[in-house]
């Protein structure tokens, strides 16, 4: 009997396909606001899944504004290329929809917040060393501090949902080995951002006990006048004992898959 391996693969857009057999299901988690489930028969990326969703808020919200907030999304590929397990790829994309009122269009255009090169400098210290505590603090279950650093709107689940997906995923993965942060990116005050302010891309390639690759990045934002906080995550990652069905030769892209980035 062969055994095709399954790799989880969290937060990542790896399959750029059509969305026609996707499904949404709606659930209301107050007063206008809800959780969307998009599910479908393939995998598509992420731009995909949540163009998908926004029409399906937008039908929701009707006459008020679909604010698309907290996401997660799960895929499984199988390893080596093999297509004899029977099942087709699997996609859930979860997403957060708030509806408030309409938005009106800034009257003036956005302008930097770091005034030196100097200070970008010590932004980029400072949130690879911000980073580097948060993957630490998972890994030695201080999960009330882990949270503290997400801000309100990245997250697609209740914190209790989220700390048992992390629990589950340090009982899996063991003791960390190298958690690396290999690249950070700036976005000042970009003029498409949803909301003013600083954004820091934080590419990590970390490897632990049983799990030899968890790439991906953590996006930290910083409004004029406030402090970093986790906007946006997408983490992948493969374990050893998935890794043995993979033939080396297919090494590099199951690496592109999971982002990890050269530093």
């Amino acid at each position: 009997m062969r055994v095709v391996a399954m790799v989880a693969l969290t937060g990542c857009a790896l399959w750029a396909s059509g969305a026609s057999a996707a499904e949404v299901a709606v659930r209301e988690l107050g007063p206008n606001s809800y959780e969307l489930t998009l599910t479908n028969q393939t995998p598509i990326d992420e731009k995909a899944a949540q163009a998908v969703i926004a029409n399906a808020a937008a039908s929701i919200c009707k006459e008020r504004e679909p604010v698309l907030g907290k996401y997660r999304f799960d895929s499984k590929e199988a390893i080596g290329g093999s297509a004899t397990s029977g099942a087709p790829p699997s996609f859930v994309f979860v997403q957060g929809v708030t509806c408030g009122p309409a938005q009106k269009a800034s009257a003036t255009p956005r302008v930097p917040m770091l005034k030196s090169a100097q200070e970008a400098q010590r932004v980029r210290e400072d949130i690879k060393s911000r980073s580097e505590a948060w993957f630490r603090m998972l890994a030695a279950d201080r999960f009330d501090d882990a949270y503290a650093q997400i801000l309100e709107s990245t997250l697609g689940t209740d914190k209790a949902a989220w700390e048992g997906d992390q629990r589950s995923f340090q009982s899996l993965a063991g003791d960390p080995r190298s958690i690396s942060v290999v690249a950070i990116t700036v976005y000042d005050n970009p003029a498409d951002a949803p909301a003013p302010g600083l954004y820091v891309a934080a590419d990590f390639n970390n490897t632990y006990q049983n799990v030899p690759f968890q790439c991906g990045y953590l996006v930290w934002y910083r409004p004029e006048g406030g402090d970093f906080g986790i906007t946006r995550m997408d983490i992948g990652h493969v374990t050893a004992e998935q890794l043995k069905a993979i033939p080396e030769a297919q090494l590099p892209e199951l690496k592109r898959k999971l982002g990890c980035v050269t530093p």
